[in-house]
């Protein structure tokens, strides 16, 4: 791992370690309290052949399938995991959704609003910690032509007091069908991306939109469970790194009572 990947690193842990118009549909789903799920609550296809891009979202917000250029998945193989994850530093308190690669369980129910119906743009899903303290709201959306997911995270502090957090994104990337069932990629990461590829095949890559939150990439040794918010720097690899591993950004900042920051996550095939 290069000195610049480990300052900003050591920074970040140092740091903090719309409703839509016209009527539309409102749908509270089951708790995600009792149960992760891995099921595309929303598909959304465009393209073929070598323009093909597909991915779909989970009822709790994860993106569970991406799939880019025809053929070749990059998530969705084995154990599917992808989410999200907060630590209140200030509590010692963490919360998060992995889909299969494990949920915190103390999550309300998800509330997806969606104006044209199930595999429609705009989509906006909604969840509160089960303690009222914090709501997330993702609003997906696409850019078909870069073959790009984009998801917008709003993270609100409902509570009376300042919190200090780490959030992050978080994706087991299982690149060109989990690189033909042996889930072996190429891992890297810089200050704004995290990647999983195979040479002379594909990629998936996560990348923050231009934020002045303090942030950084991430990659993670593959295990049964998604990385603990609270203590993110654990099965961290030194890089590049050749093996069955996960991506993601990490990101630090103080949350005063009441307000909400908005960070976004592009996945995009490479």
């Amino acid at each position: 791992m290069g000195s610049r990947k480990v300052f900003l690193a050591l920074a970040v842990i140092a740091l903090v370690a719309t409703a839509f118009a016209q009527g539309p549909q409102q749908t509270t789903m089951s708790p995600a309290t009792t149960a992760t799920t891995n099921a595309c609550q929303s598909t959304f296809n465009f393209g073929s052949g070598q323009t093909l891009f597909n991915f779909c979202v989970s009822s709790n917000g994860n993106l569970v399938q991406f799939t880019s250029p025809q053929g070749f998945e990059h998530i969705r193989e084995g154990q599917v995991g992808e989410g999200y994850g907060i630590c209140d530093r200030t509590a010692n308190a963490g919360y998060f959704d992995y889909a299969d690669e494990g949920a915190s369980g103390n999550w309300n129910s998800s509330i997806v609003v969606q104006s044209g119906g199930a595999n429609t743009f705009p989509l906006k899903i909604t969840r509160t910690t089960s303690d009222g303290i914090f709501t997330l709201t993702q609003v997906f959306s696409s850019n078909t032509s870069e073959r790009i997911a984009k998801i917008a995270m709003t993270l609100k502090n409902n509570s009376g007091v300042s919190k200090s957090i780490l959030f992050l994104r978080f994706a087991d990337i299982d690149a060109n069908n989990a690189h033909n069932g042996d889930f072996m990629n190429e891992f890297d990461y810089g200050f704004d991306s995290a990647w999983g590829y195979n040479s002379f095949a594909y990629g998936l890559a996560l990348s923050t939109v231009p934020t002045g939150t303090s942030h950084d990439g991430r990659v993670w040794r593959t295990t049964s469970a998604g990385p603990n918010p609270c203590n993110s720097s654990l099965n961290v690899p030194p890089t590049p790194f050749f093996g069955d591993g996960s991506a993601g950004i990490v990101y630090g900042f103080t949350l005063a009572a009441g307000k909400s920051t908005t960070v976004t996550v592009e996945y995009q095939r490479f």
